[in-house]
């Protein structure tokens, strides 16, 4: 199940908090909503930052995944980033997953390694504590 997806910098940065052991529907359905999100942005590049801190399981399938997966093929989206958990089988499933995508992409520990790694690359995003009040002010 998807917990939440929204923005966390209004066009620029998306965040989900999948929970659980999500079915493809549901992957799929998340997937459609994070495309949405892009697709509603004037930015030229909408990063998307996943915790998965919550999650179980996920399917094994890299053609699943793929074919689930739409919003990884989006011509407008920027760094994909995860963090929170560091299994090692999600890791190498969501490394062969963005391989096969040619999707930039980067894991961490925390959301705030993944948030100074993101202004390292896009000067048009504010300061780390800016992003982290946020996440505070909306948890």
């Amino acid at each position: 199940m998807i917990a939440e997806i929204r923005w966390l910098i209004e066009n620029k940065i998306v965040l989900a908090n999948p929970e659980g052991s999500p079915l493809v529907d549901e992957l799929m359905l998340a997937s459609e909503t994070l495309q949405t999100f892009i697709d509603e942005s004037d930015a030229p590049l909408v990063h998307i930052l996943i915790d998965e801190s919550k999650l179980q399981s996920m399917p094994v399938s890299l053609k699943v995944l793929t074919d689930a997966f739409g919003f990884l093929k989006h011509p407008r989206l920027g760094w994909f980033i995860i963090y929170g958990n560091d299994d090692r089988m999600k890791k190498f499933i969501s490394s062969m997953l963005t391989g096969i995508t040619k999707v930039r992409h980067r894991r961490f520990d925390t959301i705030e390694e993944s948030l100074q790694f993101l202004v390292t690359v896009d000067s048009t995003l504010p300061n780390v504590q800016v992003m982290m009040e946020s996440i505070s002010s909306s948890s």
